[in-house]
């Protein structure tokens, strides 16, 4: 099945009532952003160089809960690959699990300086 077709199938499947409940696991490429203080900046952010429509990817269906947590288990968070927030999902109720990487915000003061008196007194001891 393409990423189309299980996305798809999982709008058509969401809230019917009728059909046992099936789950997806759901990983993008998006992290928390929190200050220092654990306050949120945002809601979520885009890892730089990914987009938010061609590297979301789901799994499934999955036919139990187990099937879906070992398919989350496996997947790793890393901005490097695009991967900062996964997901299970089930079509009845929407996201029952997510785990995802923070970004914090951190301010931090350092001393600097800059002495350009050599270019203004060339000829003088300092």
């Amino acid at each position: 099945m393409t990423q189309d077709q299980i996305k798809e199938m999982a709008r058509e499947m969401v809230g019917d009532g009728g059909t046992p409940n099936k789950w997806f696991v759901t990983y993008g490429p998006h992290v928390r952003v929190l200050n220092e203080d654990d306050s949120f900046v945002g809601d979520y952010e885009l890892i730089d160089g990914y987009d938010e429509n061609e590297d979301v990817f789901t799994y499934g269906p999955f036919e139990t809960y187990e099937e879906a947590v070992e398919c989350y288990e496996e997947q790793e968070l890393y901005e490097g690959i695009g991967i900062g927030q996964v997901m299970i999902e089930d079509r009845q109720c929407g996201v029952v699990r997510e785990k995802w990487l923070t970004k914090r915000m951190v301010v931090e003061y350092e001393e600097e300086e800059q002495d350009d008196s050599k270019l203004f007194y060339k000829n003088q001891n300092q």
